[in-house]
């Protein structure tokens, strides 16, 4: 966890800057081209998805956004490595049914042979709690309309944009995939995968 969230997490080797995190497969050819596209898009019928991992700076606008008055929950102290690996995550719903979104059927799988879940309110309460922080009931309020929790309805005809939060990433992973193994579109249900690839930052 972050210093704001609780300080229990394993901390990531990551140096920021030092790569960016885009759509697709690893590339020897794209990686050498500097080529890539930072968001990942599905289509299931008229219910679209997009995917995008978001860098410190990035991720503290999107909490700004719905929440003007809150700082990133997510920073770390300067020099301290990154805590967590952040993903926007975008519904539109033009389909004529509701879609039910469940986040913790959602998996990040690694080439590392890695695999992890979504952090949800309740593990960010818990970690409030651990850090003695005098009012962990706050962090969890702050956070609801910021994260991806429990079960989420996507009414038709409407978006929807939240963040998955995981874990740091391990050590040396070039691919990795966001596997949704449960969407419900109405009464169909659904599976989606995203691909994403470490691209070195050009000096």
């Amino acid at each position: 966890m972050s210093d704001a969230a609780g300080g229990t997490a394993a901390a990531s080797t990551r140096d920021p800057g030092t790569y960016r995190v885009l759509a697709g497969i690893y590339s020897r050819k794209d990686i050498k081209a500097g080529a890539g596209n930072p968001v990942a898009r599905a289509a299931l019928g008229d219910l679209s998805i997009a995917v995008e991992f978001l860098e410190p700076g990035a991720r503290a606008a999107f909490v700004r956004s719905v929440a003007p008055a809150m700082p990133d929950p997510f920073a770390v102290r300067p020099g301290r490595p990154e805590m967590y690996s952040v993903f926007r995550v975008s519904f539109s719903n033009r389909s004529g049914a509701d879609v039910q979104f469940q986040p913790k059927n959602v998996v990040l799988l690694t080439d590392r042979k890695t695999q992890d879940f979504p952090v949800d309110l309740t593990d960010l309460y818990r970690g409030a709690e651990a850090a003695g922080l005098a009012d962990p009931e706050r962090v969890f309020e702050r956070l609801a309309p910021v994260v991806f929790d429990g079960g989420t309805t996507i009414a038709k005809g409407a978006s929807l944009e939240r963040l998955l939060v995981f874990g740091p990433f391990p050590a040396k992973w070039k691919d990795l995939q966001l596997h949704f193994s449960f969407l419900q579109v109405g009464t169909e249900t659904h599976t989606v995968s995203f691909n994403f690839h470490k691209q070195p930052a050009k000096e």
